[in-house]
């Protein structure tokens, strides 16, 4: 393993849940930044008195082997169950989709558990909008919208949000992404 990091993740949705927990388990150290109230990102529940819904993604499937056995870790945490419910599409002429033998799951006791349980071992700092990151000889430094310029440096920075919510990132970040891109790399040898 290279040198642990201090990696920033900006983003708790499902992608940034899980690579927190993959940096976590392979050494680095993690701060997973959120701009709401919790992990969850599109996988998101809402709760008032006496009621919760889940809001955004009904179900998620598992098309993938290794994301099969993610599901499957997330099965036994008990953080996910497969989920029998009926779809019906009323008036609907199209064929069944590829995936539709598929087991479908959701998020138990809600949506956003699956993500909620990647995050656990990461430092997630919640209602943290990141609105700017400053490079410098000695790491990243981000700025956020409720509290400012934060004291704490950075190696690595990950952006794990969709892109509308990204684009504000890159202005700054291409001039920087480019130099990198252009400075020759040493790679080890391969077998």
């Amino acid at each position: 393993m290279s040198q642990p990091k201090h990696i920033a993740i900006i983003g708790a949705g499902i992608a940034g849940a899980a690579c927190a927990a993959a940096l976590t388990h392979a050494g680095h150290t993690v701060s997973l930044f959120e701009k709401s109230r919790g992990a969850g990102g599109r996988m998101s529940t809402r709760r008032g008195d006496g009621w919760q819904c889940d809001h955004g993604a009904q179900y998620f499937r598992a098309r993938d082997s290794l994301f099969q056995a993610e599901v499957a870790q997330w099965e036994h945490a008990g953080v996910v169950a497969a989920w029998e419910g009926r779809i019906v599409m009323h008036g609907a002429t199209t064929e069944p989709s590829p995936d539709a033998h598929l087991k479908r799951y959701v998020g138990i006791p809600a949506m956003t558990a699956p993500a909620r349980y990647a995050a656990r071992l990461a430092n997630l700092l919640t209602s943290h909008t990141i609105d700017r990151m400053v490079r410098s000889d000695s790491g990243w430094q981000l700025s956020c919208a409720e509290t400012g310029i934060l004291p704490t440096r950075f190696d690595d920075v990950i952006v794990a949000t969709p892109a509308p919510q990204a684009a504000p990132y890159w202005p700054r970040l291409l001039p920087i992404w480019l130099r990198w891109r252009a400075k020759p790399k040493c790679c080890p040898a391969g077998p």
